[in-house]
C-alpha cells in the first residue's frame, strides 16, 4: 500500500493506495501516530483507489479513529468503493465513522467540526 499525504487548510488528507491488508497496516499506523504527535487530530482517508480492506485493515482503522477520538479529533472516510463500503456494512463499521462520496464533502465536513466551514 502506498500512503499521500495533502493537507488542505487544518485537514490532513491521507490518500490510500493499494489494499489495506495485515501486511500494510504497519504503515497507516504509523503515519497516524506521527501526526497525531504533531497535533494534526483531524484526518480524512480518501480510499478513492484503495483496492481490498481485510479484517486486520479494518480494526486498524477502527483502532485509529477510536484514539483520534479520545485525543480530541475525528477521522472521516472518503471515496469507498463498493467491496469496502460493503465491507464497513457489514460490520457495522459504518454506523461508528462518517462516510462521504467526496473529498470536498469530507473536507467541509471536518472543517465545520474545526469551525472554519468558509475557509
Amino acid at each position: 500500500m502506498e500512503l499521500k499525504l495533502e493537507i488542505d487548510n487544518d485537514v490532513i488528507i491521507l490518500k490510500l493506495i493499494g489494499n489495506l491488508v495485515a501486511t500494510s497496516v504497519g504503515d497507516l499506523k504509523t503515519e497516524i501516530s506521527r501526526l497525531m504527535e504533531k497535533k494534526y487530530l483531524h484526518i480524512l482517508l480518501d480510499m478513492s483507489q484503495m483496492e481490498l480492506i481485510d479484517s486486520t485493515g479494518l480494526g486498524t482503522c477502527s483502532f485509529l479513529s477510536r484514539e483520534l477520538a479520545s485525543k480530541g479529533g475525528v477521522m472521516v472516510f472518503v471515496g469507498l468503493n463498493e467491496h469496502v463500503r460493503r465491507t464497513f456494512h457489514l460490520t457495522r463499521f459504518d454506523q461508528r465513522v462518517q462516510l462521504f462520496n467526496s473529498r470536498i464533502d469530507g473536507v467541509g465536513a471536518l472543517l465545520a467540526i474545526l469551525g472554519k466551514e468558509n475557509v
